[in-house]
């Protein structure tokens, strides 16, 4: 496991030029979400499963793969580190703005996706496992 990250690091660190094989990897995640509400409020978790989290490196992009219908694109990857990938968006065409970062070492992730209606706004807390490497030359 500990090579696949390496191998994300050196993908993900390279400029889109220098770039000479192309690299993604695959999260399979499960974990809860819950809604963003107002304190005072009871919070109730809603099970999330089978969820893919593809982290791209040609791209410099996160994209997931389930039932979530409103996020049908790649978000940019918008800070890399060594133990943090964070990608973020902004509202628009009646998506939410998203701000996440995944853990590499935990593979834990935390995904907040804002609505404009702030009552439908939900925080994903997500334990994910790499599903594969997939490198094209």
């Amino acid at each position: 496991m500990r090579l696949m990250c390496v191998v994300l690091l050196l993908a993900l660190m390279q400029s889109a030029g220098a770039q000479q094989q192309s690299s993604k990897i695959t999260l399979r995640c499960q974990g809860t979400s819950r809604l963003m509400v107002t304190s005072g409020a009871e919070l109730e978790f809603a099970p999330v499963t089978n969820l893919s989290i593809i982290v791209s490196g040609d791209d410099q992009t996160v994209s997931f793969l389930d039932t979530v219908s409103f996020l049908d694109n790649a978000v940019p990857i918008t800070m890399v580190t060594p133990l943090l990938v964070g990608f973020s968006s902004q509202y628009a065409n009646g998506r939410p703005t998203i701000s996440s970062r995944i853990d590499r070492l935990t593979k834990s992730v935390e995904i907040d996706w804002m609505h404009e209606n702030v009552g439908d706004s939900t925080h994903w807390e997500l334990t994910c496992r790499p599903a594969r490497l997939v490198e094209v030359r």
